[in-house]
């Protein structure tokens, strides 16, 4: 007991870093959620697809690919039943963290052909890929 006491904000940082590992990394994995590049999508977007945008409608606002489906990852459990599953889902955020939580769900949903954009928005800007501004 007194060793926990002595250890308790590095038990408690551990127990955080292995949250944050099994979320960002092992849980996808294992889901079969894919990872996606913004190159990949240059070669990939032409493709029939998916493209879901999990950010906050304020960050959908202020510019998303005119191709994109939007339902933030808090609406991801109530209303993924508006996307198909008979065709490849691409998951967006603004960094890529957002997106892997969603498409983990989706996967664990039933979704068989999911991918997480790797980067995020981020990425997508700076591949060039284009945005549109607005609703």
């Amino acid at each position: 007991m007194d060793w926990i006491q002595q250890n308790i904000i590095n038990i408690l940082i551990g127990t955080f870093v292995c949250w944050i590992l099994w979320k960002r990394f092992i849980a996808p994995k294992i889901s079969g959620v894919k990872s996606m590049s913004a190159s990949d999508y240059q070669h990939f977007r032409h493709e029939e697809h998916t493209l879901l945008d999990v950010r906050s409608l304020g960050e959908w606002e202020s510019g998303h690919s005119g191709k994109a489906v939007h339902i933030s990852l808090g609406e991801i459990n109530a209303r993924m039943d508006e996307l198909a599953k008979d065709k490849p889902l691409v998951v967006i955020c603004a960094s890529g963290n957002r997106s892997v939580v969603a498409a983990t769900k989706l996967a664990q949903a039933g979704f068989d052909d999911v991918y997480n954009f790797s980067g995020g928005m981020g990425s997508w800007l700076a591949a060039g890929l284009p945005v549109k501004s607005g609703k």
